[in-house]
């Protein structure tokens, strides 16, 4: 699962977590990495969404009637 914007870090874990970490792994058939993204991304969670959109937050905090004729609501 590497993407172009996947970096490579270095841990350091005490032997009692690097073992479980090994063994869960083992067990799941998943690589280390991939348990420690997952439990990187479970702990921080609402952390890594993004903040909502500005303009999106705009949409319909204005409670109007749509115009046939623009020009006449804009210029008039």
């Amino acid at each position: 699962m590497y993407t172009l914007s996947m970096r490579r870090i270095q841990l350091y874990l005490d032997e009692e977590l690097d073992h479980a970490v090994s063994a869960e792994a083992a067990r799941t058939g998943r690589t280390r990495s991939e348990l420690v993204r997952t439990a990187v991304r479970s702990w921080l969670g609402d952390a890594l969404r993004s903040p909502p959109d500005p303009i999106e937050e705009l949409i319909g905090s204005v409670d109007i009637d749509p115009v046939d004729d623009l020009d006449a609501a804009i210029y008039e």
